[in-house]
């Protein structure tokens, strides 16, 4: 090569540098700043999620998901054991780091299943759930017979009495017709609530069992056709479910705040709290109407009839019924499998993902639809990572067990690591079922309610120009017509985000794209690949969607600058709350909301506020270039807003139930998976218990000025 030559080769290739650092700053200038990043990591962070949302694809969801369903997979079953070892296995082509965690959890499986109509007739129901005929999987050996976990053995005869959803303005209703469920097997529809919330109330109001079935109403023929004609359920599909009392403490019942190991005292099965108080069974509506039309009494309230061809009357009787349910309860191996891609900048700065594996049977909707889009997010970050790329913080990607028979793997998981979760755990995002149609929602703390807008602003589905916000909004504004923003939800209960919450104060969210007929197989058998590819994702495009949402989720969380918490919105959300719990405290007892130091949860509340919108004006600063600690200028602020999710938390715990310690979220007692905001209080206040109402606003109050105090000093 000539020198001259060389000479201008050297001056096209400066030039071409040139270019490209002119281009890439019009193109920092020209993109919308990410919360979190300054703009030119803005740039960057942009690249990168397009790259991410290119990377998963249809035939590798279909391929993960196939091994998945293949077999049935309750917890302690033989292949739900192999899903482990594959999980891991997967985990180690990606050449990402794995461990298991295993846990010996008390667990009941079914043994005898009895059902008796024997007055005003005889006959013998259907326990069983249907075999469609030519079903592939209705025959696949290893099917868990259809009951609900945690309801005690039973062998009791009674008459019947119809008790609507079984929640307790139904009992209510009751009182004022003059009937009593006292001795009765009371006859509860699903929906309304919770399921284990059914059995708990009838229990209190003197009913000896409770059998809960499947009203087409809900998922039946009433919202479409059934089954292998459509997506609902058909007239035999059964819905498992487990009816622990997880109000008041999730995981193994046996080790309430202590993980289920070798060593670890175990609670006597006579002072278990959570077991249901009454046998349960749940039925199909093929054996509800055979109840149901036996019934006489007076003809049930408007709101009380579902839509099965019938007279829906209240009893008692003179249906009569033998339940006979015999459980076999035993300690069942659970594995939990995390893969974990280490932080380069702020290593223990953790970032969790978690979808739980196990199902009721086949689980293709819940959860391994959002346990293959969890999965896809590894791949894909497994790829990056081999051409450079390496997360600002850790990604921990896990793999839940037992989570349907109540969060018991995610709940022995936080007991177990409760020190080192408290300390590194900047955010938990959940995955559980959904990956079924273009409906996007999501529940989380109020933090990062801005953060999941401009989430579902960023996404936007091949099959039209709607970003998954827009959709949301639309949704949002069928319901309330006013609505600005669409409502991101508080976090109750029912899912594996509820140790790391409510019993550690670590942020959480959990999201899902659902669609119509997504529940219609829900915990039956025919939650199965067969049902799913013909009704719910048939080609797999909803799977890819869900993949590059949670993707684009996880790497705004694990390469942020600034933690994206805006803990201002948090505050503004607490005061609307507060008000609210005034507003009905000063409705139901002027006198009573007096002794309620409302005027100091509100100051609290307010300087929380302040403290939120300093550190986030603080973090822009920062973001903007000022700092002096060269290493890492934004270590101690996002060490503040990690920590102040944990002052919310109260060592002593709720009233009545220690194991629930946040003041501002937790499931209502009697609301099973639904929020009760500022429990403590707002339950007082519900009971009409001004002195405990009193108590716990000092208790909110002292945690707001905590997190005030961490996140503004």
């Amino acid at each position: 090569m000539k020198r001259s030559d060389f000479g201008r080769r050297s001056s096209y290739f400066l030039a071409a540098v040139a270019l490209v650092a002119a281009a890439s700053w019009l193109s920092a200038q020209q993109t919308p700043r990410i919360r979190g990043f300054s703009v030119a990591s803005s740039a960057a962070e942009t690249v990168r999620e397009r790259e991410l949302k290119a990377m998963p694809t249809a035939k590798a969801a279909e391929a993960d998901f196939d091994v998945m369903t293949a077999e049935p997979h309750h917890t302690g079953s033989p292949y739900e054991i192999k899903l482990a070892d594959y999980v891991a296995d997967q985990f180690k082509q990606m050449g990402i780091a794995s461990t298991k965690y295993e846990y010996s959890v008390l667990l009941p499986w079914p043994k005898e299943r009895r059902i008796e109509i024997v007055a005003p007739d005889q006959m013998k129901l259907q326990v069983e759930e249907e075999k469609i005929r030519g079903d592939q999987w209705a025959d696949k050996p290893g099917i868990l017979p259809a009951y609900n976990a945690y309801s005690p053995s039973g062998d009791v005869t009674a008459e019947i009495v119809y008790v609507n959803f079984g929640v307790p303005a139904d009992y209510e209703t009751l009182d004022k017709l003059g009937i009593s469920v006292k001795g009765k097997i009371v006859l509860v529809r699903y929906g309304g609530s919770w399921r284990g919330i059914k059995p708990k109330v009838a229990a209190e109001h003197g009913a000896i069992a409770c059998l809960i079935y499947s009203d087409p109403h809900e998922d039946g023929y009433f919202q479409g056709d059934v089954y292998p004609d459509g997506p609902f359920r058909g007239a035999g599909m059964i819905q498992r479910g487990s009816v622990m009392d997880m109000p008041r403490y999730p995981g193994d019942p046996s080790t309430p705040g202590r993980p289920s190991k070798p060593g670890v005292e175990r609670l006597p099965m006579d002072k278990i709290e959570t077991f249901s108080p009454i046998p349960v069974q749940p039925m199909s509506y093929r054996d509800g109407v055979e109840l149901l039309k036996r019934l006489k009494g007076p003809t049930a309230p408007e709101s009380w009839r579902g839509s099965l061809p019938i007279t829906y009357r209240i009893g008692p009787g003179p249906a009569k019924v033998h339940v006979n349910l015999q459980m076999d309860y035993g300690q069942r191996r659970l594995i939990n499998v995390v893969g974990k891609i280490t932080g380069a900048v702020a290593p223990d700065e953790w970032v969790i993902v978690g979808s739980h594996r196990d199902a009721w049977t086949f689980g293709a909707s819940d959860s391994v639809s959002g346990h293959v889009s969890m999965m896809a997010v590894a791949r894909a970050m497994s790829a990056m990572m081999k051409k450079g790329w390496q997360p600002r913080r850790s990604v921990l990607f896990i793999s839940w067990d037992g989570e349907e028979q109540g969060l018991l793997g995610s709940t022995e998981f936080v007991e177990d690591l409760t020190a080192e979760l408290k300390a590194k755990v900047a955010v938990y995002v959940n995955r559980d079922a959904g990956a079924g149609g273009l409906n996007f929602s999501s529940s989380a703390v109020h933090s990062l309610t801005p953060f999941v807008h401009e989430l579902a602003q960023s996404i936007q589905p091949e099959s039209g120009g709607k970003t998954l916000y827009d959709g949301w909004l639309e949704r949002s504004r069928e319901q309330a017509p006013a609505a600005t923003t669409p409502p991101v939800g508080a976090l109750g209960s029912g899912s594996d985000y509820t140790a790391f919450l409510d019993h550690v104060g670590i942020p959480s969210m959990d999201m899902g794209l659902n669609g119509r007929g997504g529940d219609g197989s829900y915990h039956s058998t025919y939650d199965n690949p067969t049902w799913f590819k013909k009704y719910i994702d048939p080609q797999f495009t909803f799977s890819v969607l869900a993949s590059q949402t949670t993707g684009v989720a996880l790497l705004r969380l694990a390469d942020a600058e600034v933690l994206p918490f805006d803990y201002e919105s948090y505050g503004r959300q607490i005061l609307e709350y507060i008000a609210e719990i005034e507003q009905q405290a000063t409705k139901a007892s002027a006198d009573g909301a007096k002794r309620v130091n409302f005027a100091g949860l509100r100051a609290a509340a307010e300087a929380f506020t302040k403290a939120g919108a300093d550190v986030r004006a603080r973090g822009e600063s920062l973001l903007g270039g000022a700092g002096s600690n060269p290493a890492d200028p934004f270590a101690e602020i996002n060490h503040r807003l990690m920590m102040a999710e944990r002052d919310l938390i109260e060592p002593a715990g709720l009233p009545d139930r220690p194991w629930y310690r946040h003041v501002v979220y937790a499931p209502g007692l009697y609301t099973g998976y639904g929020v009760k905001t500022i429990p403590g209080v707002r339950e007082a206040v519900d009971s009409g218990n001004y002195t405990r109402a009193a108590e716990q606003a000092t208790v909110v109050i002292r945690a707001l000025q905590r997190a005030t105090k961490t996140l503004w000093p």
